[in-house]
């Protein structure tokens, strides 16, 4: 997270959540918002869709945060992005077919708007490769890789949300990291 948040101030985001205070959810929503939203624009390929996805989960997530027992930020973390994972799974399931992941670059270009415009171009087609090949990986290595390498997460971590294994994690890992060097340009 941006924010350096202590399993402390996180204890007492959550007790103040349990509570119903407002500024608990107003902190949550700030802490988890973009992340939450990301994640699931690279499941679904389209922000309209994204967008409302994220605020049905923070409707979750107020509905239902009493369910949530622990008070670290690991454990939270794991709990919303299992939200956002199984919210996804629901839509995909709705929708009664799959469509291809398409991953949104203006986020990233616009952190990047000081580069000229030859190292734009570069590093744009660079981003669009890597982009192509992570949709060619299975729909689990694509969230492994999401949660490890674009939101930081720990295999420990990225097990809990997924509902796997640390051994399972890095297994995906390596077969994604593998099919990346694969598939990837040099």
């Amino acid at each position: 997270m941006r924010d350096v948040v202590t399993d402390i101030k996180m204890a007492h985001i959550i007790r103040a959540a349990h509570n119903l205070e407002n500024w608990a959810f107003d902190e949550i929503y700030k802490l988890y918002a973009d992340k939450i939203y990301r994640f699931i624009l690279v499941r679904v390929g389209n922000q309209a869709v994204a967008e409302d996805l994220t605020g049905e989960i923070f409707l979750r997530v107020l509905n239902r945060i009493e369910s949530f027992k622990g008070e670290t930020v690991a454990a939270f973390s794991a709990w919303i992005f299992r939200i956002a994972r199984n919210m996804i799974v629901d839509h995909f399931r709705q929708k009664a077919k799959t469509q291809p992941v398409i991953l949104d670059y203006a986020g990233i270009m616009a952190a990047e708007s000081q580069l000229n415009l030859s190292q734009k171009t570069e590093q744009k087609q660079a981003h669009e490769a890597l982009y192509k090949a992570i949709r060619q990986l299975t729909p689990e290595q694509q969230q492994v890789i999401v949660f490890k390498f674009f939101e930081g997460m720990g295999n420990a971590q990225t097990a809990k949300i997924l509902g796997k294994t640390e051994g399972a994690v890095k297994s995906l890992q390596h077969r994604a990291l593998a099919a990346l060097g694969r598939l990837f340009p040099n």
